[in-house]
């Protein structure tokens, strides 16, 4: 109650009356850390304390003369009216409420409601406000960690436990579950301790000191199956006023059992039990500085099992399991005992071979290739498979284990690229083709987004009349950065990401409706057969999705035929004849390709017979009848051709380039030629002419080769040579990107201080963000070149001639020139000057060499 006695303060705006009893209670009310108001018989603040605006913001404007309830959320409005009510009658009243700051955050209070009075009256309100906040923040906060605790005890993945005075107060369910049901709650810890470790125990758990550093403790248990071993961590706290431990324990014996598990696990492989890509790189590094100490090679060698994907998806993975086993047994057994083997991926392993000569690892490879000849028998199945073995050489092929393993990887993709199984020894000329294969691995998944897919066509020719009867749709990817890609390149990616079965669907559809177009355009109806990849053939789909296409184009089945590789025919046989037969009853004949890559037996070809309409016989049949001493291979080739024709079958002789192919091939009366001597692949406008040509009764010739205008517009003279050049070449910038490669070799021909000729192995587009470096010696100067392509002209299959235009500052254009000059002064008397990197070997047998020191 007031004193009235007090001073007086008279609010203006309200008229009330406020009393002080003196400076003391004032200060009180002004000083008070929490928020304190005075509140009017009708809720109106008429007097707050400064930390009324300290808390929520306001300025004393803002406050004074509002009732209070306009600070409150609008939720917490009716309870406070009622406890205002209570506070008007004479009773003091707590309430927990949320009022607004200024912001708009929402800030926890409690509430103290007191009557203040005056001469017995009740004139209005104290109230006095306490932030929450912090407070219920600190009581959530020790909620949620006891939950959290709690939480963790219980999901933890090893035992907890608490003693008091060597009393079990607490174990979470790991704990009993690890050390077993004789632990019960109150349970003496020591008392169900191995005899021997209680006193042992005790002893550790009376040098604990509160709050200081645990120790370890190991713990036996004697158990029904056996003495159980534990590590056991303990600390001393004080909980509940009372001394007590805390500590974790966990079951070794199974941990020491996993701890070796996990030792073997880190260095080798759990399947197989081979050494991992881990143990295998850290051996390789230890090998390498042997090597490198004694003057020594080592070869690293890449192996792949070839169609192990298809044997693990059709005949389950327990099969590819067991498969993968006996394997890796059997090539443990092959090496010597200082050679390694590991497994680094499904189906992929390393070999690390010591010591080595170039001879000894090739006959390395050849061993291992060999010893896996015979069959697996796996599940009553007879597995056959085969090997692509690609070898990198230290230090000729890098100097670090990553490049090695990496280069080896290189070779393998080479190796897998040819018809059969084979090893491959790594070269530089792979790094410019892996660059190249990874840049368009990525631009693939768009394929039929992009519509850079074309056909090409190439003629099948009646060898009597020299007209064409056929032609043989090739794909061609027309890609904006590297040019023309040739299918050997893409395909095997395609097959890699997936997509194969899309673009064989985009192949038949655009195939017969050219072949329609052509024949409404009025040219000659001829059969235009198609190259299918091996699962395209095992697809239960394919006689329903050709006949749909067949329909959808309005082309006769008989115009339409199916090549299928010899590998694929054999390997899958019982299937694939069931799709043959389906094929052929509908009017679409089959074509077997490459003929004699396989498995090169001629009496194979007896259980074609009525499923083969035509064979098709291998280039490399053809190659050799070039060869004037090669009499077993004119002999085999003339025996195919006699028993395919004994078979009803008719023979296509791939591949064929020369007059004396021909000759040969006429007397052997072959049927039909495909090959650059009559035309090489053309896009469907240029075929187009080739069958007007046919109309008009003209026979086939062959395609012009010409490399166009470029040679016409030079600006700067070009040396000739009679020999050419041999120099390195590399890719050093593709479309602003600067990339670091190996060097391959090609031939120049000719060359200028504006460009030059030169003659490679490999594919490379015509784009000018594509630079190219060359390097060379003209009279014992070292030349670098900088350039790129500006025309390209396939010679031979597989042999390119290109036209180079260089990138070269004026002033050393001026000097180059000076060079040159006195180069083409030297030729005039002799036709190969000294100190330049000329050779006499023919283009061609340079570039087979080449080819073949890379197989």
């Amino acid at each position: 109650m007031l004193d009235h006695k007090s001073k007086k303060n008279t609010d203006p705006s309200t008229d009330h009356v406020i009393e002080y009893p003196d400076l003391f209670f004032r200060s009180l009310f002004e000083g008070n850390p929490d928020v304190t108001f005075y509140m009017d018989v009708n809720g109106v603040i008429v007097l707050p304390n400064k930390r009324f605006s300290e808390c929520f913001g306001y300025i004393n404007d803002e406050i004074i003369l509002n009732k209070f309830e306009k600070f409150l959320t609008e939720k917490e409005v009716p309870s406070y009216k009622e406890t205002f009510k209570k506070v008007m009658s004479g009773k003091k009243q707590y309430i927990n409420t949320t009022l607004t700051h200024k912001n708009g955050t929402q800030i926890e209070c409690q509430l103290a409601l007191m009557p203040a009075r005056s001469a017995g009256q009740i004139i209005g309100a104290f109230g006095l406000l306490q932030d929450l906040t912090n407070k219920n923040r600190l009581q959530k906060s020790l909620i949620e960690s006891e939950l959290i605790f709690k939480s963790l005890a219980d999901e933890a993945s090893f035992g907890i436990f608490i003693l008091q005075c060597d009393k079990l107060i607490y174990g979470n369910p790991n704990f009993y579950a690890s050390v077993g049901p004789n632990f019960t709650d109150g349970t003496c810890f020591l008392n169900t301790l191995h005899p021997d470790d209680q006193s042992t125990t005790q002893l550790i758990m009376d040098e604990l000191t509160v709050g200081g550093a645990g120790k370890d403790v190991p713990l036996r248990v004697i158990k029904e199956d056996g003495t159980h071993y534990y590590e056991c961590h303990m600390k001393k706290i004080i909980y509940q006023n009372q001394l007590t431990i805390v500590g974790s324990v966990q079951d070794v014996t199974k941990y020491k059992k996993a701890q070796s598990l996990t030792k073997f696990l880190a260095n080798h492989d759990e399947l197989t039990g081979l050494p991992n890509s881990r143990f295998f790189r850290e051996k390789l590094e230890q090998e390498m500085v042997i090597s490198n100490t004694l003057g020594q090679k080592l070869a690293v060698m890449y192996l792949d099992l070839d169609r192990f994907k298809y044997i693990n998806d059709t005949l389950s993975h327990l099969v590819g399991d067991e498969l993968l086993k006996q394997f890796a047994t059997k090539l443990t057994k092959i090496l010597g005992p200082h050679q390694l083997a590991a497994r680094i991926g499904a189906d992929e392993f390393l070999v690390l071979c010591p010591n080595v000569f170039d001879h000894t690892v090739i006959s390395q490879a050849e061993a291992i290739i060999n010893a896996f000849d015979h069959p697996f028998i796996i599940s009553n199945y007879r597995l056959q498979i085969s090997l692509s073995i690609g070898i990198s050489i230290y230090p000729d092929n890098g100097d670090h284990s990553a490049t090695l393993i990496k280069h080896a990887d290189s070779a393998l993709h080479k190796a897998k690229g040819k018809k059969n199984s084979k090893y491959q020894r790594y070269t530089s000329t792979m790094d410019i083709v892996g660059y190249k294969r990874f840049t368009l691995e990525a631009d693939l998944q768009n394929w039929l987004e992009l519509n850079q897919f074309e056909l090409y066509y190439q003629p099948k020719v009646d060898i009597g009349t020299k007209r064409i009867i056929g032609a043989e749709a090739l794909i061609r990817w027309n890609h904006p950065k590297w040019g023309l890609v040739s299918p050997a390149e893409f395909i095997p990616l395609a097959e890699e990401v997936g997509i194969m079965r899309k673009i064989d669907q985009w192949i038949e559809h655009t195939a017969c409706f050219q072949n329609k177009a052509w024949q409404d355009d009025g040219l000659p109806a001829i059969p235009i057969s198609i190259n299918l990849s091996a699962n395209r053939f095992l697809d239960h789909d394919l006689t329903v999705d050709l006949l749909d296409v067949l329909e959808q184009a309005h082309l006769d089945p008989k115009y339409l035929e199916v090549e299928i590789v010899e590998t694929s025919l054999l390997e899958n046989e019982k299937t694939i004849f069931t799709i043959i037969d389906s094929l052929r009853r509908k009017g679409i004949k089959i074509n077997l390709d490459d003929f004699g890559t396989g498995y090169s037996s001629l009496s194979y070809l007896k259980r074609f017979k009525g499923r083969i309409d035509t064979l098709k016989i291998d280039k490399s049949f053809i190659d050799a009848l070039d060869d004037t001493t090669d009499e077993s291979s004119k002999y085999i080739t003339q025996s195919i051709i006699e028993l395919a024709h004994y078979l009803n079958m008719n023979v296509v002789a791939e591949g064929v380039e020369t007059q004396e192919q021909l000759q040969l091939l006429q007397d052997y009366h072959c049927n039909i030629i495909q090959g650059y001597f009559f035309s090489k692949p053309v896009p469907a406008a240029t075929f187009a002419k080739l069958l007007r040509k046919e109309k008009e009764g003209a026979p086939a010739v062959p395609v012009s080769r010409n490399r166009g205008v470029y040679e016409n517009r030079r600006k700067h003279f070009r040396v000739d040579l009679d020999y050419p050049l041999v120099a390195m070449i590399t890719l050093v910038q593709f479309h602003g990107q600067h990339v670091k490669l190996g060097n391959t070799r090609i031939l120049i021909e000719n060359i200028g201080s504006g460009g030059l000729r030169f003659l490679s192995d490999l594919r490379f587009g015509i784009d000018s963000s594509l630079v190219l470096k060359i390097e060379t010696t003209i009279l014992g100067e070292k030349i670098t070149l900088l350039g790129s392509v500006v025309w390209v002209n396939e010679l031979k299959s597989e042999v390119f001639q290109y036209g180079f235009k260089l990138l070269i500052e004026e002033k050393k254009r001026i000097i180059f020139s000076q060079l040159l000059n006195k180069l083409a002064l030297l030729l005039r008397e002799n036709p190969m000057p000294p100190d330049c990197d000329f050779v006499t070997t023919g283009k061609y047998e340079f570039f087979a060499k080449q080819i073949e020191s890379h197989s």
